[in-house]
């Protein structure tokens, strides 16, 4: 399971948020909130995307888990 986790900052403003990968925190991410859900989640693809986990994670789908 993926999760994306806040982890500091201003609520209504620009924070940094945690991906989790199994609980394993695998990158972070910063989002200025007011942008959206959208841009929210762009980010954090592309945040993974640039990490060492990628390949960890696609391979993980690509086995059903």
């Amino acid at each position: 399971m993926i999760t994306i986790r806040y982890d500091s900052g201003d609520p209504q403003g620009d924070c940094t948020y945690e991906i989790l990968f199994r609980d394993e925190m695998i990158c972070k991410f910063r989002h200025h909130r007011p942008d959206g859900l959208y841009t929210c989640l762009k980010k954090a693809a592309d945040a993974v995307e640039l990490s060492e986990w990628a390949d960890r994670v696609l391979m993980d789908d690509a086995k059903g888990g």
